[in-house]
């Protein structure tokens, strides 16, 4: 039986997510719900629709084709889709001549996506790349994602993931098994503070950080704090994130990786507003002075990926 999953999008040649070059897998679905979130189209595990108004030229072939009337002309200046009625089915990206409308999320087989990623076998080797299951969060698809990462393993393929941590052990302790790199976020080691930012506790993820360098003290780790000004970026939080890290067995550094707006449009395509308006990335020096707050606890930091 071959297995499935639901891809958000495949990248190719990409140098922030491991070593060398690689290609990764982005996955929907994802446990969390961050104020900040970048990638809004990977939290839900089906496809989706996507409508860039500013692509769109009124010209109704989207209108004719949508078989449940989700979408229709209002006052003859504009084109309105109504949620409400609409099942994802894709017909008005197929006939739109302009990409206003698309859908985001394919399912794909284990093999598809090897076929995607065997394309830079070359590459992987001459610069120590390989793969990266992101997501979304990769963890929630635990038998597609470890479909393949053991092809990947089987092929000489470095393995790397991006995860939140918030999985039950015994699936992350399987997927560790197959991973020569791990990225795992800690957004705030408050857990009611982190509740309200993300939807969940920390709990879990900080135990799933534990338990990975316990038992995997020589597979790397690399701990992402994501700098939402206001929200998690006090020196107490950084510097009880920085003493919690420490305290870890094993190979491990953080990385402090500064919030951005390049989500945001995604945000308006799927017709959401964006929780954080007004919102500005950190500057250089606040950034710098917590990657050397970071620093004084022992801990090895860089800013950004």
């Amino acid at each position: 039986m071959m297995i499935k999953g639901i891809v958000l999008n495949i990248e190719r040649f990409a140098i922030h997510d491991g070593p060398g070059i690689r290609t990764v897998v982005f996955m929907k679905g994802c446990p969390l719900k961050c104020l900040w979130c970048s990638t809004v189209d990977g939290q839900l595990m089906s496809p989706e629709l996507e409508y860039f108004v500013d692509k769109c030229t009124k010209c109704k072939s989207c209108v004719e084709v949508c078989p449940t009337k989700a979408i229709r002309e209002s006052n003859a200046v504009e084109i309105v889709t109504d949620r409400r009625y609409c099942d994802n089915c894709g017909k008005c990206a197929t006939v739109c001549p302009n990409g206003a409308r698309k859908i985001v999320g394919e399912e794909m087989t284990v093999e598809q996506v090897l076929e995607e990623v065997e394309k830079d076998t070359l590459f992987y080797s001459n610069s120590g790349g390989g793969i990266t299951l992101s997501g979304g969060e990769p963890t929630m698809q635990p038998e597609f994602s470890l479909g393949i990462l053991k092809a990947c393993k089987d092929r000489g393929i470095h393995t790397a993931i991006e995860t939140c941590g918030y999985v039950k052990w015994n699936i992350l302790d399987e997927i560790l098994k197959y991973l020569d790199l791990v990225y795992m976020d800690i957004k705030h080691m408050s857990p009611v503070r982190h509740k309200k930012l993300t939807t969940k506790r920390n709990r879990l993820i900080l135990e799933n950080a534990r338990r990975t360098t316990t038992k995997y003290p020589t597979k790397p780790l690399i701990i992402r704090i994501p700098v939402i000004p206001g929200y998690n970026d006090s020196d107490e939080n950084i510097a009880s994130t920085a003493q919690f890290v420490r305290q870890l067995e094993g190979d491990y550094k953080i990385e402090l990786l500064p919030y951005h707006k390049l989500g945001v449009p995604k945000y308006r395509a799927l017709f959401k507003d964006y929780p954080l308006p007004g919102l500005e990335p950190p500057s250089e020096d606040h950034l710098c002075a917590l990657a050397e707050l970071v620093k004084s606890y022992g801990v090895q930091t860089q800013i950004g990926g």
